[in-house]
């Protein structure tokens, strides 16, 4: 019962922003429901992850039907704009941790691993690794980024954007006017049997990676493509956003003062670096502006993804910048940021 008035009284909040016209309806309606809900009712509502990451599967979905063979091309071309932003974010991430020591005043190892965007699941098992580094406080900056950034960088988005409505998702018809039945069942199995081999081998966002994997093969070797329908991806923001709203209230009771400034402070200056390496990028590249500083802004892929379909932005650019980032911090950053935290604790 309380799964079922949770997503009844979201769906409601979703459509009412909807017809006043606020932007990301269909997530923040959910959000201000679950809040509303959890601070308003006796009822201990919680929101199994299960299903929330039914949300990511069609988020993913709809990311990998974004590739195309132009769309890889065009990407394959910018590789380098890629990794350079990639890396500048992270760069900027360090020198910013510098400033959040002091305000919050934690230690080094702390404010390091509170400061890298987009690897929250990474930062978190190296919190509980090491000593001198506070889980607490890594735990709630990087979930309280999630969160921040989804409260700021769509007002961005919008204001950047010529998109006055979302515009169409692809060219593409939809997906049950170009697959059949035993073509879509068949695809859920294959997104399926890839989600658990991700998980398996630990990659990152595995519940994401996994659609777009199965999709953007389908579309290279079909050349079937499709989108995902516009309801459906409502129900994603929906499934989704309700686990974030219930994550804000628990998350309100825990943050002091000190640490609510430095994570504002951190998290302000995270995104004005977001806008001026865009505006850096924009001039080099030629890519709209809206694009480029979606694809630049800290937070994770699932909440940029949907502010970029909301804007109408480049999904599948976007998709490719963070899915790179990603993988550097997992893949480069993470294990150097663990071979000096480690010599850190040598030489103390």
């Amino acid at each position: 019962m309380p799964y079922l008035i949770l997503f009844i009284v979201s769906f409601i909040f979703g459509w009412f922003f909807q017809s006043i016209g606020m932007i990301l309806p269909w997530l923040f309606g959910p959000i201000s429901a679950a809040i509303a809900l959890k601070k308003y009712s006796r009822v201990q509502y919680y929101w199994p992850k299960g299903i929330s990451d039914i949300g990511l599967y069609i988020l993913g979905a709809q990311i990998g039907v974004s590739f195309t063979k132009e769309i890889l091309g065009d990407i394959a071309h910018d590789f380098l704009s890629i990794v350079l932003l990639s890396v500048l974010i992270v760069v900027c991430a360090i020198v910013i941790s510098l400033l959040f020591k002091k305000i919050v005043g934690c230690s080094t190892e702390t404010a390091l691993l509170s400061s890298i965007p987009g690897a929250l699941n990474q930062m978190i098992v190296m919190a509980e690794e090491n000593k001198n580094a506070s889980l607490l406080i890594v735990t709630l900056t990087q979930t309280s980024r999630l969160l921040f950034v989804i409260m700021f960088v769509p007002f961005i988005s919008r204001l950047s954007s010529h998109n006055i409505h979302p515009i169409e998702l692809t060219q593409a018809k939809a997906i049950y006017d170009v697959l059949n039945i035993y073509q879509m069942m068949m695809l859920i199995v294959f997104i399926a049997v890839s989600i658990y081999c991700f998980k398996i081998i630990h990659l990152p966002v595995p519940d994401m990676l996994g659609p777009i994997f199965v999709i953007v093969i389908w579309n290279l070797s079909t050349g079937q493509n499709f989108t995902v329908p516009m309801p459906l991806i409502n129900i994603a923001q929906i499934l989704f956003g309700i686990r974030i709203g219930l994550q804000m209230y628990d998350l309100s009771s825990q943050i002091n003062r000190k640490l609510f400034i430095g994570i504002f402070v951190q998290n302000f200056l995270l995104i004005m670096c977001a806008i001026l390496m865009s505006i850096i990028v924009t001039v080099m590249t030629h890519h709209p502006f809206n694009d480029v500083f979606l694809s630049a802004a800290p937070g994770g892929m699932a909440q940029i993804v949907i502010v970029a379909l909301e804007t109408g932005a480049n999904v599948a650019m976007i998709s490719s910048y963070h899915i790179f980032r990603i993988f550097f911090i997992l893949l480069a950053v993470t294990p150097l940021m663990s071979l000096y935290l480690k010599w850190r604790n040598q030489t103390l």
